[in-house]
């Protein structure tokens, strides 16, 4: 079915521009699309720079969601919320108005809630990686080597220094 499905969206859509520019007139239609496509790149445009600036905050303040556990909840949902905003723009984005009637209704809050939700789970099962205690992990299991690769041991930290015994290369 995957095989078929944007060809189905397209014939889906096309039915649907011609039930409407039959209902309002084929330019109202056209005039109709292009002003969702604008939205569309609009939402698109504010919820990047939003989730941009979240980032860089969070970056210059020092706070990760590892850091702080009692935070995670709503960093989770505000990363969920902000992802199906970013959907809805991308359905916005698509000329047809099925895709832009989908894209409007996930601008419904508790629709775009729980699509949010829905969305992280399935990044988190997607990208499965470590996530440390209550930052929402779905059963995410480290690869071999464990999470950080092979090597890479988490526990006591020993401050020292590290001397150099090998001569510099182009002394060899």
């Amino acid at each position: 079915m995957r095989r078929f499905g944007p060809l189905a969206l397209g014939v889906v859509e096309l039915i649907a521009l011609v039930m409407v520019a039959d209902w309002v007139g084929f330019g109202w239609a056209l005039l109709l699309l292009l002003g969702t496509s604008v939205l569309g790149v609009a939402l698109l445009r504010i919820e990047g720079l939003r989730a941009w600036q979240e980032l860089r905050a969070a970056a210059a303040d020092g706070r990760f969601p590892q850091d702080e556990p009692e935070s995670v909840e709503a960093s989770s949902a505000r990363m969920a919320d902000t992802g199906a905003r970013i959907l809805s723009g991308v359905l916005l984005t698509f000329p047809g108005f099925v895709t832009d009637f989908i894209g409007l209704v996930l601008l419904i809050p508790p629709i775009r809630r729980g699509v949010g939700r829905r969305l992280a789970a399935s990044a988190f099962r997607t990208f499965p990686g470590r996530r440390g205690a209550g930052m929402g992990g779905l059963g995410g299991r480290p690869g071999p080597g464990g999470a950080d690769g092979p090597g890479v041991q988490h526990g006591v930290v020993i401050e020292g220094e590290v001397v150099d015994t090998d001569p510099p290369r182009d002394q060899r």
